[in-house]
């Protein structure tokens, strides 16, 4: 355990770390791109590639790896118009319902990304399913929080505690 209780948070700050060492890459890349193309007018084709390939793996990685259920933007209209009870009924039902439909998209996803390993980018050559490799588990981690929420919802509804 760490000073602030939580075992993970070794873990967590290298997955933070990494996310955003790929987003500074995307950075730099860019502005190289840029330096290159108009201050010693010699463009380098590669600088065009990286940042899309790198931004999109960036993406996957914070998505499944990085942001936690409340870093989420909630759109609360009807909800929060609800009763308590119902309110963890609808979360619950809302939870099943993304754990169900994502779960269902597995296996047509991992072909995705498997098929991905025949196709290369144009220009550095790079596997696109190197790229993809964090779809899955982007898919998984919501799977996994969708599972989780109805859990604690009908947890929350059997025990009679509306807590937040």
């Amino acid at each position: 355990m760490t000073r602030d209780g939580s075992p993970w948070r070794p873990v967590r700050a290298v997955v933070d770390a990494l996310g955003t060492a790929v987003f500074a890459a995307v950075f730099v890349a860019i502005n190289l791109q840029v330096f290159m193309r108009y201050a010693m007018r010699q463009p380098v084709s590669w600088s065009e590639e990286f940042p899309t390939l790198a931004f999109t793996i960036a993406v996957l990685w914070a998505a499944a790896m990085m942001l936690k259920a409340s870093d989420h933007i909630l759109f609360e209209l009807v909800t929060d118009l609800m009763p308590p009870r119902a309110r963890l009924a609808v979360g619950a039902a809302a939870g099943l319902a993304v754990a169900a439909i994502f779960a269902l998209a597995v296996p047509a996803i991992l072909d995705f990304a498997l098929y991905m390993k025949a196709l290369r980018s144009p220009i550095l050559r790079i596997r696109y399913d190197l790229v993809y490799v964090f779809f899955p588990f982007f898919v998984a981690a919501l799977v996994v929080r969708g599972a989780l929420d109805a859990w604690i919802g009908m947890r929350r509804l059997a025990l009679g505690s509306p807590g937040s």
